[in-house]
């Protein structure tokens, strides 16, 4: 009976070193990180780069930088590997106040050239040193033996620089979401944020780029850049740039993703394919994408999320909400939770290390569970044999 017991211990044994040998552990370097240009002065320009990790192949993030005034410019980083337009990892500021700056990127999104999510709402941050800007004086070169020394001119103190306005009366509108102001400058208290395509009265045209407007009776302040005469501003990118091959065939979807205006992750979204659905491809441009008809409208979908071929039976899901190529906030369906999985959400810590401990308390509780077991019956036969 010993030898029973010592060679089932001897494979429980076994069986924990396998298990445990195919756990995954956290990869910590799949995530992104930011850096910033060093030795920058007021008035100069500094870059921000996104770091993304080697197998990153889409990236996108918000940037925030705080400067030490608490005034703040924020920006976006889109990174499409190949993408002409969308291939830059790094975005420039002015640094426009001496100190400590603090420069934040939130909302992370990175998956890799498969489509698989490698960081989903991430975020991380740096800060650099704005120096300022003292100018260099040039020494006094000395006087002269036989001629007195003048006193100094006293020179006026600095005066503001006159900002001028040029009276105008016409209608525009925003084309981005955007901050009213009460003066004309970034540092001036927020009125509030206009929505785009809101529709203002422009009173004046400032000489330093910002524009005079009335919005509701109130009288505010908006960079003239964020506002246009046309009501609905073209998005769609100038089709022209890119070639587009003419086809006619059917294609299936890969996976649940999205179907977009444009050929560009930045396009307002028309509906979404299906894994397996079936749909007719009209053109193939040459920087990775493929338009589709749907609904009777001409749409575009990326080119690597559908195939020719026809998905088995077996390989096509139930109906759900689609798996996009990029963040939703659409919360997930639930289903049926195994042992493991409440086991998982119970621990309560990050999802790769969550899995990670509770796949192996699992593993142990199982372990002893079986040891306790075989002791038992080791117990009640050696009491029998008495």
């Amino acid at each position: 009976m010993e030898k029973i017991l010592y060679k089932s211990l001897l494979i429980v044994v076994i069986m924990i070193i396998g298990i445990f040998s195919s756990v995954p552990l956290v990869n910590a370097a799949s995530k992104a990180s930011i850096s910033c240009s060093s030795n920058v002065k007021v008035g100069g320009n500094f870059t921000v780069t996104i770091n993304l990790p080697a197998d990153a192949y889409d990236a996108n993030c918000d940037i925030t930088v705080k400067y030490s005034d608490g005034t703040t410019k924020s920006g976006k980083i889109t990174y499409v590997n190949g993408f002409q337009g969308y291939d830059s990892k790094s975005i420039t500021f002015n640094a426009t106040v001496a100190g400590n700056t603090t420069v934040t990127a939130t909302n992370i999104y990175l998956n890799d050239k498969n489509g698989k999510v490698i960081e989903d709402g991430g975020s991380t941050s740096t800060t650099l040193n704005i120096e300022a800007d003292t100018p260099t004086v040039p020494p006094t070169p000395p006087s002269e033996p036989d001629k007195p020394t003048q006193p100094p001119t006293p020179s006026e103190p600095n005066k503001p620089t006159e900002v001028k306005f040029t009276d105008v009366n016409e209608a525009v509108f925003t084309n981005d979401r955007v901050n009213l102001r009460k003066s004309y400058s970034t540092s001036s208290a927020k009125i509030t944020t206009l929505d785009k395509n809101t529709k203002l009265t422009r009173t004046g045209i400032s000489s330093n780029g910002w524009s005079r407007v009335n919005y509701n009776g109130q009288t505010g302040y908006i960079y003239s850049q964020y506002l246009t005469k046309d009501e609905t501003p073209n998005e769609k990118p100038d089709e022209k740039e890119v070639k587009i091959t003419e086809v006619n065939e059917t294609v299936y979807a890969k996976q649940n993703c999205n179907l977009r205006k444009s050929w560009t992750t930045q396009s307002d979204k028309t509906g979404y394919l299906k894994k397996g659905q079936e749909i007719t491809r009209t053109g193939i441009t040459d920087n990775g994408w493929s338009r589709v008809k749907y609904e009777g409208k001409d749409v575009f979908v990326l080119s690597t999320l559908i195939t020719k071929e026809k998905l088995e039976d077996d390989e096509q899901e139930p109906e759900e909400e689609p798996t996009i190529e990029e963040p939703t906030t659409e919360e997930p369906i639930e289903g049926e939770k195994t042992e493991l999985q409440i086991l998982q959400e119970e621990i309560g810590v990050l999802p790769e290390v969550g899995n990670n401990i509770a796949t192996m308390l699992y593993i142990a509780i199982t372990t002893i569970t079986l040891m306790a077991t075989f002791g038992g019956v080791y117990y009640i036969n050696k009491k029998d044999v008495k």
